[in-house]
């Protein structure tokens, strides 16, 4: 695979020129300046990870190759990572940090070292892509989502399928995490639903329904007991047990990735563009959203280990780095008394548009 000079065309029918009904107030955003603009994929990216030295990430695209950069420099390290197997859906870090898995557009899931360098065992399994992956929390197991709509649970030392395949009935499994208590997985899809499943026996142990539009992310919050999801232009919150709604967050652009802080209680949202942050306690906003330029999507966010840095990657081939402190000085502690915010019900209005849209956008996404 070759490599060539990146690409600054921007895909065309950003989610941000839908009109939606019922849209909140416009908030006016404001561009903000990242600390560094990881430039050098010649396509989009739908995956990185921050290494646990809290200085260096490893991007994923879907031109096949992977890059590792300096946080502190904003130089890439090296040269681009290259295997086969195809484009890049998704890469996972192991628990203790040493091993990266990827999955790749023919089903396969690779294992390479934060060096660079592939470990020889590729596994597979899926007959189509490898949409979304996640480690046991002790790193005993990964658990790898598809496009042919199924879930593996494999053992990490062997490859051995230890449960599964799961048939979720979510048509493409676009996400999926396993709770930091490791006895549960929390899958999303086309269906509009999120599954809750037994990961050591795969049963179906819970169903959240009607979730408007495709869910694109999902994420646990530390104690396993909420549930936070990206859909439409929502993000949400859950009781992961009952499945009980705790609150929604609402955008004004179409959202397709949230990620929650390891040191603030803060969950950040990305979709078209736009990048907001949201206090998890008070369910307030923490200033003001912040575009990028042109019609840029942001498919995928994540904070550093230590919760200094914010990232984002997605149709302009780049990951962009930001100093949370910058983008967010007001930030609250944990001892901060919650509001008194009530639940509020979801919206359907415009479903099925919506669902159209998504269904489009992640047909013909880069």
């Amino acid at each position: 695979m070759q490599d060539r000079p990146p690409k600054r065309a921007m895909a065309s029918g950003s989610p941000s020129q839908l009109t939606l009904p019922n849209a909140p107030p416009r908030a006016i955003s404001s561009r903000r300046t990242p600390k560094h603009e990881f430039d050098g994929h010649w396509s989009a990216i739908h995956s990185f990870i921050f290494l646990h030295d809290n200085v260096h990430i490893v991007s994923g695209s879907l031109d096949g190759t992977m890059r590792k950069w300096d946080c502190d420099t904003g130089l890439l390290v090296g040269e681009p990572w290259k295997a086969e197997g195809g484009n890049i859906r998704v890469l996972a870090l192991s628990p203790d940090g040493r091993t990266i898995a990827c999955g790749r557009e023919d089903g396969s899931v690779q294992q390479w070292n934060t060096d660079g360098e592939m470990i020889e065992r590729v596994w597979t399994g899926h007959s189509r892509s490898a949409m979304s992956l996640s480690w046991a929390p002790r790193g005993s197991h990964l658990a790898s989502g598809s496009q042919d709509g199924t879930i593996l649970i494999r053992k990490a030392e062997s490859g051995e399928v230890a449960v599964g395949p799961i048939k979720a009935d979510q048509g493409s499994v676009d996400c999926l995490a396993y709770s930091p208590s490791g006895d549960r997985i929390a899958s999303g899809g086309y269906n509009k639903t999120i599954c809750i499943w037994d990961s050591n026996t795969g049963k179906l142990i819970g169903l959240i329904k009607d979730l408007v539009t495709v869910v694109t992310s999902i994420v646990w919050s530390s104690d396993s007991s909420k549930l936070y999801s990206a859909s439409d232009r929502t993000a949400r919150v859950f009781d992961s047990v009952s499945g009980t709604l705790l609150h929604r967050f609402p955008h004004n652009n179409l959202l397709w990735s949230v990620a929650l802080s390891p040191q603030y209680n803060v969950l950040a949202c990305v979709g078209s563009g736009i990048t907001q942050l949201w206090d998890t306690e008070s369910y307030q906003p923490l200033g003001h959203p912040f575009r990028q330029d042109g019609n840029t999507r942001h498919y995928f966010v994540s904070f550093s280990p230590d919760g200094r840095y914010l990232a984002c990657g997605g149709n302009d081939n780049k990951v962009t780095l930001w100093m949370v402190q910058d983008i967010a000085p007001q930030l609250v502690s944990t001892s901060t008394a919650q509001e008194d915010t009530r639940p509020e019900s979801p919206s359907s209005s415009s479903s099925s548009h919506l669902d159209d849209y998504y269904r489009s956008m992640l047909q013909s996404r880069p």
